[in-house]
């Protein structure tokens, strides 16, 4: 996949936490802070905190925010994603006649494009959740956000969006919240930009929860750890704790139907490539079928070669990433 450039035309960034001893809005960037590759800012955007975490903890919402109590948090999402990985924070602030519909529809069409899925979206009320719960609570990034700027009052409207995409082999994570804010006798729009850099889980053995959550958020389940001889269909006994893992997934499934999805690199014809991305699906169909006592009615095979991507096929470490297989649910 190429590499995605955002280009903004009027967008910000609103961390919401305790004010404190906060510097004035800033007519240049903050010392030290830069754009995440690929996602430009909104013209005329100022970066007015930021901060790097190498390795941490993140959620991100994937449902809106409800009384719950969560490590001790008054509200917190229906539903979440826990990432762990490089965190990047950071806030921009832009003028507030913009206003939040326009920076949220232009965050969400210029994600699309640039081939992030979009996994939730919210619009809401009661932005003090987000200062008082999530980002001002227990999370390991929450004390060094005191300096970003908060909101103008809790009846404030907010818009949320919480996307995937893939960059250089790696998972990217984005979520903003979009809302008004004040400080210094001074209103801007703000968009809270966290975005978690990971390693996929894929890539190792993806345990039932996981297969489940990947399903429920995305509708597929990616896995690297089904083992295949070079230009061969014989499944590799190494292969059998991931088979295990997603046998178990499918019992507890036993109503719904999936296609089992074969994938592979573009080294060789695509004939060649189709017939043999789609036999390694029915392998392991047959494998989770005789050895797991799946109802075989349960699963269809396909195979598409190359036509899906994950990353570039001009590295190695990219056609590793493309020869896949998935489960699609119908």
């Amino acid at each position: 996949m190429r590499k995605a450039t955002f280009i903004f035309a009027g967008v910000a960034l609103i961390f919401i936490t305790n004010i404190f001893a906060q510097d004035p809005p800033r007519n240049k960037d903050k010392a030290g802070a830069q754009d995440f590759a690929g996602i430009s800012r909104y013209e005329g955007a100022f970066i007015q905190e930021y901060n790097t975490f190498n390795y941490t903890d993140f959620y991100m919402g994937l449902g809106e925010a409800v009384r719950k109590d969560f490590d001790g948090h008054g509200t917190f999402f229906s539903k979440y994603l826990s990432l762990k990985g490089k965190l990047y924070n950071a806030q921009y602030l832009i003028p507030s006649e913009e206003g939040i519909m326009k920076v949220y529809e232009n965050y969400k069409d210029a994600l699309t494009k640039a081939n992030y899925t979009i996994l939730y979206t919210e619009r809401n009320k009661n932005s003090c959740f987000w200062g008082d719960d999530y980002f001002g609570g227990d999370q390991p990034f929450a004390k060094q956000t005191r300096d970003y700027y908060g909101i103008g009052g809790c009846d404030q409207d907010y818009y949320y969006i919480v996307a995937k995409g893939v960059k250089d082999s790696l998972d990217i994570y984005v979520s903003l919240f979009i809302s008004i804010g004040s400080n210094y006798g001074k209103s801007f729009v703000g968009v809270n930009q966290a975005v978690v850099e990971t390693v996929p889980l894929e890539l190792g053995l993806v345990k039932v929860d996981n297969i489940s959550q990947n399903i429920d958020v995305t509708g597929h389940s990616i896995f690297y750890d089904i083992h295949f001889a070079t230009g061969s269909a014989q499944i590799d006994t190494k292969s059998d704790n991931q088979l295990e893992e997603i046998g178990a997934y499918l019992k507890a499934n036993p109503d719904k139907k999936y296609y089992v999805v074969g994938h592979t690199d573009n080294v060789g014809d695509f004939e060649s490539n189709k017939i043999l991305s789609e036999n390694r699906a029915k392998a392991v169909i047959t494998e989770l079928t005789t050895k797991y006592d799946i109802d075989v009615n349960q699963l269809k095979p396909f195979g598409i070669a190359n036509l899906s991507p994950v990353v570039s096929n001009t590295t190695e470490q990219g056609k590793a990433r493309n020869r896949r297989v998935e489960i699609v649910e119908k």
